[in-house]
């Protein structure tokens, strides 16, 4: 498998992994002390699978890439947590924020290069 296509498949699988976490705050909401109460907890089951499905992607990528490329890539769900937080649970940004967001950015291309 050639680099770019293990870099898109990483991506993918942060991406992924991103929706996860997005689902494993939605689902804490709902959670109750009695743990059978939690096999009905949808968002929280999803989010969990959504991090399985991750973790197989990431691990496909390993297979055929270094880990010293692969890893430092896994840093771009801190890029997708923080788009999706603002799209879907309505948190904010500041200034300090997207400045980290263009470091992460700029500090995996360079990883990649």
């Amino acid at each position: 498998m050639d680099e770019l296509t293990v870099i898109l498949l990483t991506l993918f699988a942060t991406f992924i992994g991103a929706f996860g976490s997005l689902y494993l705050k939605k689902g804490s909401a709902d959670i109750h002390r009695n743990i059978f109460k939690q096999i009905k907890n949808y968002k929280l089951l999803f989010g969990i699978f959504l991090f399985l499905v991750s973790s197989v992607f990431y691990v496909w990528a390993l297979k055929f890439a270094e880990l010293s490329l692969v890893y430092p890539i896994t840093s771009f769900s801190y890029v997708w947590i923080s788009l999706l937080s603002i799209k879907f649970l309505n948190e904010r940004m500041n200034n300090y924020k997207w400045l980290g967001i263009i470091f992460i950015i700029v500090g995996v291309f360079l990883i990649t290069r």
